[in-house]
C-alpha cells in the first residue's frame, strides 16, 4: 500500500495544478478504483491532497502544488470574488449557491 501511496503522489506531482481524476490515476498505474479511492481518502485526511471540481468532475491535486504556485499566496485576498459577488448574501454550505460549487472563486484561488 505504501508503493501505492508514493505512486500516486508522483503522478499528482507530474500532473501540477491541473490535477487528475480516479480514473485516469487508476488507468495509469494499473490498479483498481476502490483501491486509488481508498488511498486518496487516506491522503485527504493526511492533508497532502486536495479535491478539485473540475470541468470533467472531481480531480485530485497535491496541496503544497497549489500553495508553491502563488507569488503572494492565498492569504492575499485581493481581488476575491466573494467581495463583489450579487449571491453573497445566499451563499454557503447547504445553500442554493455555495463556496464550494462556485466556478469564479475556484478559477481565482487556482490563479493565485
Amino acid at each position: 500500500m505504501m508503493e501505492l501511496k508514493s505512486q500516486i503522489i508522483d503522478i499528482l506531482q507530474a500532473a501540477g495544478v491541473n490535477g487528475l481524476r480516479v480514473e485516469e490515476l487508476s488507468t495509469e498505474l494499473g490498479a483498481d478504483q476502490k483501491d486509488i479511492i481508498d488511498m486518496i481518502n487516506q491522503l485527504i485526511q493526511e492533508g497532502k491532497i486536495m479535491q478539485k471540481q473540475g470541468a470533467d468532475g472531481e480531480q485530485f491535486i497535491l496541496r503544497e502544488q497549489l500553495f508553491e504556485s502563488s507569488d503572494t499566496g492565498i492569504g492575499d485576498l485581493n481581488g476575491c470574488p466573494c467581495f463583489h459577488c450579487f449571491k453573497i448574501s445566499k451563499c454557503g454550505v447547504r445553500q442554493p449557491d455555495s463556496p464550494l460549487r462556485c466556478r469564479d472563486l475556484e478559477e481565482w484561488i487556482l490563479s493565485k
